[in-house]
């Protein structure tokens, strides 16, 4: 069992010169409005001085894509410790505050726990993990799945920003109550030393959660150059002197004079120094709030107005979980939830997975498990078929596609996930012998669809809407309200940065030459202005089964759009909507299965992509020599007959017979040690012309066969 308290004197003292250069934080927090202050300086005047303990319950939302993003438990904990310190003054680098500012530091006597209830009365470690593409890129709309914020603090952890920021917080003097954007969202780096976070970033955390009890920033927000900023910034505290640059680690520096201001020079009575040791100075040498910020930030969480006095109240404590004696459960209810890694370059974890037969898939548990989970895994088609690890490796030597089950369970209960066709393991002979076209107007021809951040949108066939309103792939990217997300405008099918991959069948192009690739799309987006589109979409090609993949073609922003459709539009193409794109691709002698990936990027403005009509364009190159050791009679030759092949090599051979469209009607291995083999023809097979391939040991035999 954990202690919900995470306090204790931290011994470490974080020193800039050490680091060469000074580096400042950007968290674009508003400047205060003469509303704002007025309010301050009420709250203040009004102050109860009260210096009890009160305890706040918080909850952390990570919202990840199975990356470093995903932050641990232990990182978590390392963060609220460091939060606790510096809110208790228990932060150990308060020995190295400068005069005159060493006498004046204040404690806020604030206590920060983790909940143990969540909303629905269930136990919790109160930490929560949301697979979403909204963790990079984040802005407002990506607080999603918040708790009541009258309870709960959220602290939302992202890989990245929109604009480029450390964090966003509401702060109650500017914004008022705001059930929606109430709360933190933060970089996952500027939490804590450990795991993805720095040791520079460890009071990031109280410099934001300044924020949500009314704090402004020492300097004006303006992000202008070093000590540019207006002098006559101020931010309502009388012992936090004028600053233009709050930046640096300079301790010495005095960018503006306190004697030309009343209220700090009142306070101190005469010019000081900038205070860059400050929690809400934007570097990273702050250790300290004074006594005016922390009278501000007492009175914010007492008064009525500003949303924060119920979450220390004592029934608030007892329905989260966070009241005196409280401790973490180490046994919450397990998620069961996995990513895996196939033998992708770079190791991009894969909602689907292609691989080759025969190669390996190493699947992984979420981070943050309880401890005393064990797990049970069930792969259908691998070997082995079963694992209690927790991140297993299992092999599937067979051409399928398989199923994947996880079951997690502790003390609290037990969590089961399935995915049904997760891994596909390709054959090692093609789908098709190109050139060959495809107007997807009919199904069996192989192509996939990878749905890499499980999101409710992903290509599709559909029998209409294509170019001449005949079968086509359709990506479903219309807006879609999600209705669990009451705060703000989001999509169940796209969002930003939602990626979704159609990847073809395995071609044969080894023996064609002038090879051109071309393909018909149609996308609408509600972009405007222009200068806001952000979507795109790439062409890839693999050689090997998607181990790694080649970009060809990119196609981004506006010159991708070839429609401008309302968002709420359910956007299906005219024909003078549609545009062709081709590109030029040199075949070479082991290209006997390359698979071509379409890869979409969303943004929030997308709405419906459809591809039709991919065509492989070319010779095929059939060469007196390689026809030279083979035979087949009789040929022409009948539906549903017998035919003979002789002049075979003294070796097991793969025989693939497709039409000539490049499909693959036929396959056999004929048998090792004879030089001839008879094959029956299948009855399905259509009068007409096909194309013989015979390979063995990286050789292949080329002819055309008749059937009357």
């Amino acid at each position: 069992m954990k202690s919900l308290l995470f306090t204790c004197a931290l011994g470490i003292l974080v020193s800039m010169n050490a680091f060469g250069q000074e580096i400042h934080l950007n968290c674009n927090h508003p400047n205060p409005t003469t509303e704002s202050l007025k309010q301050i300086k009420s709250l203040l005047t009004h102050s109860q001085k009260s210096t009890d303990l009160k305890i706040f319950p918080v909850v952390f939302h990570v919202l990840h894509q199975n990356g470093s993003e995903n932050i641990s438990e232990a990182q978590i904990y390392e963060a609220m410790t460091y939060l606790n310190a510096d809110f208790q003054k228990l932060n150990a680098d308060t020995i190295s505050v400068v005069s005159p500012f060493d006498t004046l530091i204040g404690k806020v006597n604030f206590e920060f726990r983790l909940a143990t209830i969540d909303p629905n009365g269930n136990p919790t470690n109160g930490i929560t993990r949301i697979l979403t593409p909204l963790t990079t890129g984040a802005k407002e709309n990506s607080k999603i799945y918040g708790w009541d914020p009258s309870k709960y603090i959220n602290i939302w952890v992202v890989r990245s920003f929109e604009e480029p920021i450390s964090g966003l917080t509401h702060n109650p003097l500017s914004l008022g109550p705001d059930p929606c954007a109430d709360g933190i969202m933060m970089l996952n780096s500027y939490l804590g030393s450990i795991g993805t976070g720095n040791s520079q970033m460890i009071h990031f955390l109280t410099h934001e959660m300044g924020h949500f009890f009314g704090l402004y920033h020492l300097m004006e927000n303006t992000n202008a150059p070093f000590g540019t900023n207006d002098c006559g910034y101020s931010d309502g505290i009388e012992d936090t002197p004028h600053t233009s640059e709050a930046y640096s680690c300079f301790n010495n520096l005095n960018t503006c004079n306190d004697s030309l201001y009343s209220e700090s020079f009142n306070y101190w009575g005469y010019d000081v120094p900038d205070m860059e040791q400050n929690f809400l100075a934007a570097n990273y040498c702050s250790r300290m709030f004074t006594k005016g910020q922390v009278a501000l930030m007492r009175s914010v969480a007492e008064s009525p107005i500003y949303g924060r006095a119920h979450l220390w109240s004592a029934s608030n404590l007892v329905a989260t979980g966070t009241g005196p004696g409280s401790v973490i459960s180490s046994i919450v209810p397990p998620s069961s939830d996995f990513s895996f890694q196939t033998n992708t370059s770079g190791g991009v974890p894969l909602y689907q997975a292609l691989i080759c037969s025969g190669n390996n898939v190493s699947f992984n548990i979420q981070n943050g498990q309880p401890a005393g989970t064990t797990y049970l895994w069930s792969f259908s088609g691998a070997v082995p078929a079963s694992s209690t690890l927790s991140n297993p490796t299992v092999n599937y030597g067979s051409p399928g596609f398989y199923d994947v089950t996880l079951t997690a369970t502790n003390a609290n209960g037990s969590s089961t996930t399935s995915h049904s066709s997760i891994v596909y393991a390709s054959d090692s002979w093609p789908d098709f012998i190109g050139p060959m076209v495809q107007d997807f107007n009919v199904s069996g021809d192989f192509w996939l669809s990878q749905n890499l951040n499980e999101d409710n949108g992903y290509f599709q066939r559909i029998g209409n809407h294509g170019t001449q309103n005949s079968g086509c792939f359709l990506l479903g990217n219309r807006y879609e309200p999600d209705t669990t997300n009451l705060c703000y405008s989001t999509s169940i099918l796209q969002t930003q940065l939602s990626k979704d991959n159609l990847i073809s069948p395995a071609f044969d192009l080894s023996n064609s030459t002038s090879i051109t690739i071309s393909f018909d799309y149609a996308y609408g987006s509600a972009v405007i202005p222009d200068s806001a589109a952000t979507e795109v979409l790439k062409v890839y090609y693999s050689r090997d089964c998607g181990k790694t993949w080649v970009l060809k073609k990119t196609i981004a922003d506006t010159a991708l759009i070839t429609a401008f459709v309302p968002q709420n539009a359910n956007f299906i193409p005219a024909q003078n909507q549609w545009r062709t794109i081709s590109f030029p691709f040199t075949g070479i002698s082991t290209d006997n299965k390359t698979r071509f990936k379409f890869e979409f990027v969303a943004s929030n403005y997308s709405n419906n992509f459809y591809v039709d009509n991919f065509v492989i364009d070319g010779v095929l190159g059939i060469s007196d020599s390689e026809l030279s050791g083979i035979g087949i009679y009789p040929n022409p030759s009948q539906k549903g007959g017998i035919i003979t092949i002789s002049g075979l090599p003294n070796s097991t051979s793969q025989l693939l017979i497709s039409d000539m469209q490049g499909k693959l009607v036929f396959q056999k291995e004929l048998s090792d040690g004879s030089s001839e083999s008879e094959v029956q023809l299948s009855t399905d097979l259509k009068s007409g012309c096909y194309l013989v391939e015979v390979t063995q040991n990286g050789s292949k035999f080329l002819t055309r066969l008749i059937l009357e």
